[in-house]
């Protein structure tokens, strides 16, 4: 491990789910035969369709429970503070069932001391006729509720995973309706778009100037780092992905209210292949993939408004927590100090509005 032990870091960036007990698109299968190792995996394996599977890449970490002794034991040596949940698949969307994804995460880290339980970004359908009820809600069901986040992130292309039911959602009359109203609740909005979306948060932002937005996974550009569906199968599919993300992400950067979360380029969708491997990639090769990235989206926003996350478990299927960490300091070479606590830690505190 490359951190120093005393290195405090805060994870604004994972999930947490129980699938026997909580609602979850795995929770009946894992109900049915989570007795049985290889018949869960044979189930899961043939159900769920090929966008799907293309996506997450392996079944092992996301077909489990992931809870607080998950992530602790991910953690290993990494001396993680404090972590930010972030809606993770919560399947009861009637009335209020989405506050209760906010109950339950609260009562997971009560009594928990490291690492604390720092925010929840809740979810809602910004579209639905009980917004102010449900946001209300939200913030009576934890002091810890912080933000929203409803999935913006879709592609034309079916075999891409969708995480919304509609293209440019983020224009919907209705849905600007709900959101109207997360400033009377002084909430942020964390944001995920593909790279070919950023225009999109783009006008977002603008139309609300007075909202803090957290830009997540750097704006996901497809099949940057390889083939993936219908992306980035040629130098100069790959090459235009680049351009394309990064005429996006300059634009993004130049509304102030913005924040980036560096983290979610090694999920299977960015197309480096890591998972695919016999071998884990090195530190030394990851660090030369992302490196170009990193420092275009930092040049880009500056060191005040990019904080280092770990979308865990997502990324788990390419690189340990440890490695993923690692990754990030090594990126941070010739930094200084108090940059560096930004990047790691007081960024992330600051938007999140963490205690302690």
């Amino acid at each position: 491990m490359l951190i120093p032990e005393v290195f405090s870091i805060i994870d604004p960036h994972i999930h947490q789910w129980d699938l026997v007990n909580t609602p979850r698109i795995l929770s009946w299968p894992k109900k049915l035969l989570g007795w049985n190792q290889s018949l869960y995996e044979s189930l899961v394996t043939l159900g769920a369709n090929k966008a799907d599977k293309d996506y997450v890449g392996n079944i092992s970490h996301v077909g489990y429970d992931y809870l607080p002794v998950n992530y602790a034991a991910d953690r290993g040596q990494l001396n993680i503070s404090h972590v930010v949940h972030v809606e993770a698949g919560w399947r009861d969307n009637s009335g209020f069932g989405p506050v209760k994804e906010t109950q339950w995460v609260a009562s997971l880290f009560s009594g928990r001391r490291e690492p604390s339980l720092g925010g929840i970004v809740g979810h809602l359908d910004l579209r639905g006729d009980n917004v102010d009820a449900v946001l209300a809600a939200h913030k009576r069901a934890s002091s810890k509720l912080v933000g929203i986040r409803q999935m913006l992130a879709w592609d034309a292309d079916k075999s891409i995973m969708r995480f919304c039911d509609q293209s440019k959602m983020s224009q919907d009359p209705k849905w600007r309706a709900g959101f109207d109203l997360l400033e009377k609740y002084d909430l942020s909005f964390d944001a995920w778009f593909f790279h070919h979306q950023l225009d999109e948060m783009v006008m977002l932002a603008k139309a609300y100037p007075n909202t803090t937005f957290i830009l997540g996974h750097m704006g996901t550009p497809i099949g940057l780092g390889g083939e993936f569906a219908s992306y980035g199968g040629s130098d100069v599919a790959r090459s235009r992905v680049l351009g394309l993300w990064q005429e996006g992400m300059a634009k993004v950067a130049e509304c102030r209210n913005v924040l980036v979360k560096l983290s979610g380029f090694f999920m299977p969708v960015v197309g480096w292949g890591y998972h695919l491997r016999d071998q884990p990639p090195s530190l030394a090769e990851v660090v030369d993939d992302l490196r170009p990235m990193v420092e275009f989206v930092v040049g880009q926003f500056g060191v005040d408004r990019c904080m280092f996350a770990s979308n865990f478990p997502m990324d788990k299927v390419s690189m340990s927590l440890e490695v993923l960490y690692d990754v990030y300091w090594s990126l941070c070479e010739g930094l200084s100090d108090e940059d560096r606590v930004k990047l790691f830690r007081d960024n992330a505190k600051s938007c999140y509005k963490i205690v302690g």
